[in-house]
């Protein structure tokens, strides 16, 4: 496409038989053809076009559209949720800059919740549920299937009580309770990532639980898994002791097996129940 004057026309689609003209139209279009229909598609498209997400200079169908969404976003594109995509890269630019400074104080339900609003959907397409550990220990009324969830997770003290393991997100299957993996969602890991390797080690040494994977989701602000000639202690740990770290920034980052960009954070799961 020619960078002129002239108004952005995309090919016809399956969806029609004429040109679309302007930005919004072949947009929108494009995530029609990719399946996504939710009733805020409109301002889902505004969003993408301020954030300069698409470059309508190379656009001549509305395959390109969907080209670029994908390189844009990695792997996040293939779970099938644009807007979880979208949602997740507006938090990552709040957790970063000046906007990141906010965050240091922000109460760690708010993390939470924004993950979990996240990763919500992707997980149900993968026929398994996701619940917050607040949920688990203070519902009003928890159903017989988190009850279950519940005690499955429980961790033994003998006489000093049982306690559910301090982590943040619970992903189990529906069919028979049992969890499949557990998450900690952190904005900063300073002085924090010890206490997740300890709850770790503490579900590996039952029988019943040494299954259950042990993630970490963090914003890393104060750049504690960054490798600058050496990995700082807590990359090791990180490395060592837990299943998969995965970092929302918008740095560069060093990845591995074990630590990764979040975008990858679904993928992994997908390949962990085709394993299993």
């Amino acid at each position: 496409m020619n960078n002129t004057t002239k108004p952005i026309i995309a090919a016809p689609t399956a969806r029609g038989d004429r040109p679309l003209e302007g930005k919004r139209n072949i947009l929108t279009d494009a995530l029609y053809e990719i399946g996504y229909n939710d009733p805020l598609v409109e301002t889902l498209v505004d969003i993408l076009i301020e954030r300069n997400v698409i470059d309508f200079s190379i656009v001549d169908y509305t395959s390109h559209i969907i080209d670029q969404l994908s390189e844009h976003y990695g792997e996040s594109a293939l779970w099938g949720d644009f807007a979880g995509a979208v949602a997740l890269e507006g938090l990552t630019a709040s957790l970063t800059g000046e906007l990141g400074k906010d965050w240091r104080t922000a109460k760690g339900d708010t993390f939470r919740e924004k993950i979990q609003h996240i990763i919500t959907e992707a997980i149900k397409e993968l026929e398994l549920k996701v619940v917050s550990r607040y949920e688990l220990e203070h519902g009003s009324t928890p159903s017989e299937e988190l009850e279950d969830v519940r005690q499955y997770l429980t961790i033994d003290y003998g006489e000093f009580n049982s306690y559910l393991p301090n982590v943040d997100l619970v992903i189990y299957n529906p069919e028979n309770s049992r969890p499949i993996a557990v998450i900690s969602c952190l904005v900063n890991l300073k002085n924090q990532i010890i206490e997740q390797a300890y709850w770790k080690r503490k579900l590996q040494r039952e029988k019943n639980k040494a299954s259950i994977k042990f993630y970490l989701i963090t914003a890393d602000l104060d750049e504690t898994l960054k490798i600058v000639d050496i990995p700082k202690r807590d990359r090791i740990i990180a490395e060592i002791d837990l299943d998969g770290t995965y970092v929302l920034t918008m740095e560069e980052l060093e990845e591995s097996d074990k630590v990764k960009l979040f975008e990858h954070f679904i993928q992994d799961l997908k390949q962990l129940i085709e394993e299993n």
